[in-house]
């Protein structure tokens, strides 16, 4: 036997069904996940990873080019004042001038030289040497030590190899002296005896002291004299440093 049940409540139990059924689908399907990738916090070790990882902005090698740096713009000299010029009068009767490089046949540790434009900055001690000479292998420990000692007060030495002998004339030959006597200056190849001849030299080793005006001021022939090399050079750095002030 059926039980009939009256047509108002089989609505009302039909609109609950549809209700809920409505409502059981909102909360399944209706709500939106969060969005991780905006919410998503660190854990520990991801934390530690990115607060201890390199900056690579910061790190990464400064790139450079292979453009050469713009060559040293020349310093132009002062003009010489009227004191200057009686200064270097008062010189011309009492001193020789010294005669400027003639045609070298090489240079050793730089591109050229020049007596001309030391003056003013330098004292110039000028060395006529050969390396097979044993007289010059002796001088050289000396001349060195004046390079070493007064370079940074303004003493320019610059040596000037003269061979004797036809083998003397080979660059290689120089070099290698050069560099087994740790010489650190400047050094001029004479081969065809043009800055020799220039200061008509005769003998090995001999050294001038050239003052900042350009005189020749001091010569010595062979071994010794040492002290009173340096002696000389003093002076006539301090005479430099007076006239520039």
């Amino acid at each position: 036997m059926r039980l009939l049940v009256p047509r108002p409540i089989l609505l009302f139990l039909a609109l609950l069904l549809v209700v809920g059924a409505i409502a059981l689908i909102e909360l399944r399907f209706g709500t939106a996940e969060p969005d991780t990738a905006q919410t998503r916090s660190a854990s520990p070790t991801e934390a530690t990873i990115e607060s201890t990882a390199p900056d690579e902005t910061t790190t990464e090698p400064q790139r450079t080019t292979d453009k050469p740096a713009p060559p040293e713009q020349a310093v132009k000299k002062p003009e010489p004042t009227n004191a200057d010029a009686e200064r270097i009068a008062g010189k011309e009767g009492q001193y020789e001038r010294a005669a400027e490089i003639v045609g070298p046949t090489g240079f050793i540790n730089t591109n050229g030289v020049s007596i001309k434009e030391a003056a003013g900055d330098s004292v110039v001690l000028l060395q006529f040497w050969t390396y097979s000479c044993f007289n010059c292998q002796n001088a050289q420990p000396y001349i060195n030590g004046f390079h070493e000692k007064y370079a940074d007060d303004g003493l320019k030495v610059i040596g000037v190899h003269k061979p004797e002998f036809e083998f003397e004339k080979d660059y290689a030959s120089v070099a290698e002296a050069v560099r087994q006597e740790n010489i650190q200056y400047p050094v001029v190849l004479d081969n065809n005896d043009a800055t020799w001849d220039a200061y008509d030299q005769r003998y090995w080793p001999t050294w001038y002291l050239i003052d900042a005006d350009g005189f020749i001021r001091y010569e010595h022939f062979g071994e010794g004299g040492y002290a009173q090399t340096e002696e000389e050079i003093q002076e006539l750095l301090a005479e430099k440093d007076q006239t520039a002030n």
